[in-house]
């Protein structure tokens, strides 16, 4: 059975990952989230429980983690108040093992609860495992850009044609279905190479181009 220590092999500080989760922020995502906020969640053991302990603001988190952080946000900004995410957590923590659940289970939400489907079963996760009725699948929002394989989360894409795998580029934001990552296709642009050689160079079409500069772009800002 894959674990998810084997897993999960991205990398990623504090800084780099609140400049992704407000870059990847979709129209109606309007939770921001900053470093000294995820400092909190982590100091409070929220999502990442065994960082908790660690003194300093220098903290590296896994790609696992990250998942985790990005999950918090998207139910933060779809209305989902602290006591329903802590309970959702606590509850599927509890029932499948892993200390990082949000990111390990595909989760849903109807602005006011999160659903998960856990043994064949839609279950409401913030009300301590209630079953829920199926019919309301149909009204259910899932959390966007996230890939699964064999239950567990192995992809992120935060906007379109850019993704984070971390078995790619050690996790790095690259053009999607490439090892090309974003920055390098930004830097070039940006320390003056034409559009057309960057895309003869990389062998890509000038809506990835467009992608890659769009991303970092976000990110610069």
């Amino acid at each position: 059975m894959t674990t998810t220590q084997e897993h999960f092999e991205g990398i990623y500080d504090i800084p780099s990952t609140a400049r992704y989760l407000l870059a990847a922020r979709m129209a109606h995502e309007l939770y921001p989230v900053r470093p000294r906020r995820l400092i909190r969640w982590i100091r409070n053991g929220l999502a990442l429980p065994d960082l908790a302990t660690i003194p300093g603001r220098q903290l590296l988190i896994t790609f696992e983690d990250m998942i985790s952080v990005r999950i918090i946000a998207a139910l933060r900004a779809a209305g989902i108040i602290w006591p329903k995410i802590y309970e959702a957590e606590r509850w599927l923590r509890k029932e499948t093992g892993h200390a990082r659940p949000f990111a390990t289970e595909q989760l849903w939400t109807e602005y006011s609860e999160v659903f998960v489907d856990f043994r064949e079963s839609l279950i409401a996760a913030s009300r301590s495992g209630q079953l829920a009725m199926d019919i309301i699948k149909q009204y259910l929002i899932p959390v966007a850009g996230l890939m699964f394989e064999g239950g567990l989360a192995c992809a992120w894409e935060p906007r379109e044609m850019v993704l984070l795998d971390p078995s790619v580029q050690f996790g790095a934001p690259c053009i999607k279905g490439t090892r090309i990552p974003t920055r390098s296709v930004w830097g070039m642009v940006r320390g003056g190479d034409s559009s057309e050689l960057v895309m003869r160079a990389y062998r890509i079409d000038k809506r990835e181009l467009i992608a890659a500069l769009d991303w970092e772009d976000s990110l610069a800002a």
